[in-house]
């Protein structure tokens, strides 16, 4: 911790310094040059001693940067070619120096050769040394986009990520990897270790470095990366470099997968997911964590065309739920409604989602056929003459979200088999036999579930 400090203290000059060898040395070559246009004899003693003001203080400027760099707020690889290129360009003012003491040994070639050697390392050292403090673009984020294309780059927009379905995406994997490989591991990858911390590999993070356990899965006190990440930015510990610090939505990404266990191998459907994360998830890489319509997560290849003319030949309407999704919508109506036609349905059962025999003469035992109806998400029954034996053929039905009995016989016995239902989110009951005071303490004790009753 001291040592940190005092690297901090000791790089915090290198602002005070930097910008005095670039004005030393550029006024001595502006003199020199001005000279020569002139054609004046004899050179001025302020040119040599204006190259040693910009040789000592351009060793200034790179002894408390080579300390700046030592805290670890910029990325290695940035950091390496800025540091050396600095302590070139020392050795270059020094000699530069050297040669102006006595130009007249030395050839007009040498030493506008070696002025501009000097300003073309400026101009790059300077270069480098904007991007490391504030990003690579920096410059060019906000030029026109006709200048952009001359200039052969781009601004760096904030583009959208789309992946798949909570089922496909890996969280670790497609979600918390990108930001670690964005932000994290130029600093922090196999031959550089800062603070003896490895996250080019799961098995090196959950290592942790020397602050620690960088990961603690479900802890996020005791994750050192996390209280890093989420520190001030002006404290000495802030991770990652200042110009590429994380995103509201990055470190939000992070802190849920933390909190919830750190899995490196979990899709995130396993993950639990809380009301704040659904809306980063949503923004930052269009996953959306709302739990879908079981019609929607069916994958099944269209029906047999024959067996889907049959059944309207039987006086049944059909029709796919869209363009992309070949599961269908079945309806009847009328009285001439027979076990027979119920039957027929059985032909193409896996591909039934939403059904209704709404006001027909459909009878209990008639629906014996339907329990197989897998895919079935919504039945409407309404109107009917259906009893409590015939809400129990149904109670297998894992994935129906909808049940319509209003105006049916069925009585308080059917909630039994309602309650079986795991996937049943609402039930009409309004003008049944159900009383609404035990249709309430169903509905508070079976979570998701809402018993409708009552008029409209």
């Amino acid at each position: 911790m001291i040592a940190l400090e005092f690297s901090t203290f000791l790089g915090r000059f290198h602002p005070l310094f930097v910008h005095l060898p670039i004005g030393f040395l550029i006024l001595a070559i502006l003199l020199e040059w001005l000279e020569s246009f002139r054609k004046a004899e004899t050179k001025s003693k302020l040119i040599p001693i204006a190259w040693l003001l910009g040789a000592i203080s351009a060793a200034a400027a790179a002894f408390s940067g080579w300390w700046l760099g030592e805290t670890g707020l910029y990325e290695e690889d940035m950091l390496f070619s800025h540091r050396w290129l600095g302590i070139a360009l020392v050795l270059f003012a020094f000699i530069g120096w050297w040669l102006k003491k006595n130009p007249k040994s030395h050839s007009k070639f040498l030493q506008n050769g070696f002025n501009i050697a000097i300003l073309l390392m400026l101009s790059i050292e300077g270069h480098k040394g904007g991007n490391l403090t504030h990003g690579e673009t920096y410059l060019t984020e906000y030029a026109p986009e006709s200048i952009q294309e001359i200039l052969g780059v781009s601004a760096d927009k904030d583009t959208l990520t789309i992946l798949g379905t909570p089922d496909s995406v890996l969280v670790f994997k497609d979600l918390i990897q990108p930001i670690f490989k964005s932000k994290c591991i130029a600093c922090h990858n196999n031959k550089v270790k800062r603070g003896g911390l490895n996250m080019a590999h799961t098995d090196s993070i959950q290592l942790g470095g020397d602050g620690g356990l960088a990961i603690a899965p479900g802890n996020l006190e005791e994750s050192e990366l996390f209280r890093r990440i989420t520190l001030p930015q002006k404290n000495i510990k802030f991770m990652p470099p200042t110009n590429n610090a994380l995103t509201y939505d990055e470190i939000k990404t992070i802190e849920w997968w933390i909190s919830k266990g750190a899995s490196y191998e979990d899709a995130a459907s396993k993950f639990a997911v809380d009301e704040n994360i659904k809306p980063v998830l949503l923004r930052r890489f269009g996953l959306d964590m709302n739990p879908k319509p079981w019609y929607e997560t069916v994958t099944i290849a269209p029906a047999d065309s024959t067996k889907i003319a049959n059944l309207i030949k039987l006086g049944f309407s059909v029709n796919t739920l869209g363009a992309t999704n070949p599961l269908l919508d079945i309806k009847y109506t009328g009285k001439d409604l027979t076990e027979e036609k119920i039957k027929a349905l059985e032909e193409v059962k896996n591909h039934i989602t939403w059904l209704s025999l709404a006001r027909t003469n459909v009878e209990s035992d008639w629906l014996s056929s339907i329990s197989g109806f897998t895919n079935l998400t919504r039945l409407q029954l309404e109107n009917t003459s259906i009893s409590d034996n015939g809400v129990s053929y149904l109670s297998g039905l894992s994935h129906l979200e909808s049940l319509n009995l209003y105006g049916t016989n069925v009585t308080d016995s059917s909630l039994v088999d309602i309650q079986k239902m795991n996937g049943l989110k609402r039930v009409y009951l309004w003008g049944t036999k159900v009383k609404s005071e035990t249709a309430k303490n169903i509905s508070e004790n079976k979570e998701g579930l809402e018993i409708i009753l009552g008029e409209g």
